[in-house]
C-alpha cells in the first residue's frame, strides 16, 4: 500500500469489476490461507473487496481505497479502516493474526509498513503476508525491452528476506496466467487496478517502439494464450512471546 492519491483512486476506479478479473488475487489468497488459523482478532490489510475476510469468516479490512472498501461494505463487512499500512491507526500488541495478500507492494516505504505490522501484533501472534517479486511480469519487460518506465519496481526475494524478522519464512511460488489477447491481458491489470505505475513519465510509447512491444509480446504466446508470470512471495512469522520477568530471590535478613 501506499499513500500516493493516485494509486487509491486507480484502485477505487477498478473496484465495481475487480472480482470478475481477480484470478491471480484470488489464486494467491487462496494459498496464503491454506495453512492459516486465524486468531480471534484478525487484521486484513490491504483487503479490497474483500475476498480474505470471506474466506476467513471476518475481521478488520484495512484499504487505502475508499471505492474498495465501499464494495467491501456491501458485502456486509462492517469492521473497516480507510489507511496506509505504515501508519496503522491500531494500538501496538492489539492484533492476533495479520493477513495481507498482494498490496504490500504498494508500500513507499516497506521496512516502515512491516514495522507497524510488527507493532500492532501481539506476542505470539502470526503474519501471512504475500507479494510479488522482482522477476513478475517478465514477459512484459522482455516485451518492452526496458522495464523501468513501464512496470511497478519490486522487491527481489533476497533483498526482502533482509527485511523480514529472525525466524520469518519466505517461500517462492511461480504463477502464471494466460490470456487470448493483448486486449485480455490490458482488461486484466486495469480490472484490478495494477495498471496505474506510480510516477511514470507519459509520452515514452511512440507508435514504432509500441509496435516492437507488440511484436516481443506476440512472440512469447504459448498454445494456452499470451504468458503472464507472477513471482509471489509467502512470509509467515509469529512474533515471540515475551519473556516473563525474572523472579527475585528472596533477601535473607541479617
Amino acid at each position: 500500500m501506499t499513500a500516493l492519491p493516485e494509486v487509491a483512486r486507480a484502485f477505487g476506479r477498478a473496484a465495481a469489476g475487480y472480482d470478475r478479473h481477480a484470478r491471480l488475487q484470488q489464486k494467491v489468497a487462496d494459498w496464503l490461507l491454506s495453512e492459516l488459523s486465524p486468531g480471534p482478532r484478525l487484521l486484513d490489510v490491504g483487503c479490497g473487496t474483500g475476498y480474505c475476510l470471506e474466506q476467513l469468516g471476518g475481521g478488520i479490512g484495512l484499504d487505502i481505497s475508499a471505492g474498495m472498501l465501499a464494495h467491501c461494505q456491501q458485502k456486509g463487512h462492517r469492521q473497516l479502516l480507510q489507511a496506509d499500512a505504515s501508519a496503522l491507526p491500531l494500538a501496538s500488541h492489539s492484533i492476533d493474526t495479520v493477513v495481507s495478500s498482494l498490496a504490500l507492494q504498494w508500500c513507499v516505504d516497506l521496512p516502515a509498513a512491516l514495522a507497524e505490522l510488527a507493532r500492532v501484533l501481539r506476542p505470539g501472534g502470526c503474519w501471512h503476508l504475500a507479494l510479488p517479486l522482482a522477476g513478475s511480469l517478465n514477459e512484459l519487460a522482455t516485451a518492452w525491452q526496458d522495464q523501468r518506465p513501464h512496470l511497478l519496481a519490486l522487491p527481489a526475494a533476497a533483498k526482502l528476506q533482509a527485511l523480514l524478522p529472525p525466524q520469518a519464512s519466505l517461500t517462492v511460488r511461480r504463477f502464471t496466467c494466460y490470456y487470448p489477447d493483448l486486449s485480455a491481458l490490458r482488461a486484466s491489470l486495469k480490472g484490478i487496478g495494477a495498471h496505474h505505475v506510480p510516477g511514470r513519465s507519459s509520452g515514452l510509447t511512440g507508435r514504432h517502439r509500441y509496435q516492437r512491444f507488440l511484436d516481443n509480446l506476440e512472440r512469447q504466446r504459448t498454445a494456452q494464450g499470451l504468458p503472464l508470470t507472477y513471482l509471489i512471495g509467502r512470509i509467515q512469522w509469529q512474533k515471540p512471546c515475551l519473556s516473563p520477568a525474572p523472579t527475585p530471590m528472596p533477601v535473607k535478613p541479617t
